[in-house]
């Protein structure tokens, strides 16, 4: 068997790294819309739950991974939430929140 070049094993490194960071970067934005359809659900904002999964269903490939993690970020979240005993954040807070997890989730899955 012939090794590979150092030049062509440093690529693939650094091709590995850039695909994990990417995974990451996804991983991350799905866990925040878990985190605050959690809230939502704690708190009854039943629209702002249906735009978080339109978001999700719009931008999202249809892998059941990516979905089960949504729901499990999701039930520690509403269960996190409702142990910690925090009031509700306002809705306008809330949907500021939204906007911003909704433009990541946009923008890491554009690629």
């Amino acid at each position: 068997m012939k090794t590979l070049p150092l030049t062509v094993l440093l690529l693939l490194s650094s091709l590995h790294s850039a695909f994990a960071a990417d995974r990451d970067a996804r991983l991350q934005a799905i866990a925040r819309m878990g985190e605050l359809n959690g809230i939502a659900l704690q708190c009854r904002y039943l629209d702002q739950m249906r735009r978080i999964k339109q978001v999700l269903i719009q931008n999202l490939p249809k892998q059941r991974a990516l979905g089960e993690w949504f729901e499990t970020t999701t039930q520690d979240s509403f269960m996190a939430f409702m142990q910690s005993d925090r009031e509700c954040p306002g809705l306008i807070e809330f949907e500021r929140d939204l906007d911003e997890a909704s433009r990541q989730i946009r923008e890491v899955f554009a690629e």
